[in-house]
This record gives C-alpha cells, sequence and structure tokens, in this order.
C-alpha cells in the first residue's frame, strides 16, 4: 500500500491551519499541525515528514527563524507562507534555504500544485533514505516503528527509537549534541551530553555495531552524529 505524503503545517492562526487541514487530506496528504515554531521544531526532528508549510509572520520564533533552524539540521522540502508580497522578500527567504514562496490569500489550486510539484522533485533523489529501508543487515519501516538487524526484530525503548528515527530523517546531516537533546529529551537536558553518548553506545549495541566500526551511526568529533548507511 502506498504511503501518503506526509506535511506539516506551522502555523499560529488556528482557523487558516484547520482549513489546510481539510484541503490537504481532501488532496491525499496526511497532515500534521503545529501551533508555534517550537512545536513545529519538535515534531520536524521527530517525525518524518515530506513536507512544511511554514507561515512567516508568528509570535515569539518566526517563520525566518524556524527556516534557519530547519536548515542547520534537515533537507526537507519548506514552502513559507505569507502575506508580505515584495520580490525582496522572497528572495531573502528563498536564499535563507525555503523551496518555494506562496503570498496570502492564495488559491487552493496552486498551493496544492506547488506542493505536488516539489514533492516530484524531491521523491526522485536517488540517495534518499525514506520511511522503509532495507539493505540486507538493517531493514527498518518509520511507519510500522519496526527495525530488523540481520532479519531479527530490535526492540527499541521510546526514548532510543525517538533518536534513532531522528538520526534517520535527517540521514546524511551531522545533527548537534544540542539539536538531539532538544528535540528528544527536551531543552532541559541541552548540558546532558555525556547522558546522549551514552544512549548512542545502547542504540549502536542494539545496531550490533561499535563506535569504531560505526557503519550507521557515525560520531563527527566535537559537534554531533549523523546517520549515514553504507553505499549499496
Amino acid at each position: 500500500m502506498k504511503t501518503k505524503p506526509r506535511i506539516l503545517i506551522v502555523d499560529d492562526d488556528d482557523a487558516l491551519r484547520k482549513v489546510l487541514h481539510l484541503l490537504l487530506e481532501a488532496e491525499g496528504f496526511a497532515v500534521l499541525e503545529a501551533a508555534s515554531g517550537e512545536e513545529g521544531l519538535r515534531l520536524a526532528g521527530s517525525t518524518s515528514v515530506d513536507l512544511i508549510l511554514l507561515d512567516i509572520m508568528m509570535p515569539e520564533m518566526d517563520g525566518r527563524q524556524i527556516c534557519q533552524r530547519l536548515r542547520e539540521t534537515s533537507t526537507v522540502p519548506i514552502i513559507m507562507l505569507t502575506c508580505i508580497s515584495s520580490e525582496r522578500e522572497k528572495v531573502e527567504r528563498l536564499n535563507q534555504g525555503a523551496d518555494d514562496y506562496v503570498t496570502k490569500p492564495y488559491r487552493n489550486d496552486e498551493l496544492i500544485a506547488r506542493i505536488r510539484a516539489i514533492l516530484r522533485r524531491t521523491r526522485r533523489d536517488p540517495e534518499s533514505v525514506g520511511r522503509v529501508y532495507d539493505d540486507g543487515f538493517l531493514r527498518f519501516n518509520l511507519d510500522l516503528r519496526q527495525v530488523y538487524v540481520e532479519n531479527q526484530l530490535v526492540n527499541l525503548a521510546p526514548k532510543q527509537w525517538h533518536l534513532f528515527e531522528c538520526l534517520v530523517k535527517n540521514h546524511r546531516c551531522t545533527l548537534s549534541h544540542e539539536t538531539l537533546l532538544r528535540t528528544v529529551w527536551g531543552a532541559e537536558y541541552l548540558n546532558s551530553i555525556s547522558y546522549l553518548k551514552v544512549q548512542i553506545s545502547h542504540l549502536r549495541d542494539k545496531l550490533h555495531e561499535s563506535a569504531h566500526a560505526s557503519r550507521y551511526i557515525h560520531t563527527v568529533r566535537d559537534q554531533g552524529y549523523r546517520f549515514a548507511p553504507p553505499d549499496k
């Protein structure tokens, strides 16, 4: 069965968010919602999404800041939604890492067309690690929350699963200690690097690898970790 593309809406306008949710579901997408920048970053870091619709004008943390934070760790496509229509603003947002820019009010058919065009392009990436992966040694399905090593089901504790999913979702990107701690455990753990190292060690053990012979989870000295499967 084909998996529905998953879209995350990040917008503090409850009414607009609900309208978008209904529109996207009617077009065959799975939809997640975030009412703030912090919630959007948490969901983007912990859940596999195919595209983010990101409002620019939000309190506390606006879309510009969120886009910059996302681009530190992720290549997920981002469409910015805004009431500002200047060409200068559009160029700045695209330079900051957005993939497209839609001005409010927009036509629904135009927005859907832009979403589909970006998904067609990004889903053709031959190096991408999707929600289902199998190289003969490691096999996982993020939707089913299942991981197999040499055809044996691996039992991951909830936080280990969250950590694994975060690394996989941002494959080949180096995730800093701070990003992983904030995403998986919360802001109160930002100084607990030793705790993160212990959990990475446990996760590696379950994947039958070690820090000195890492096949999937690689240490980037003084920075963090990245998930990079071997070339097939």
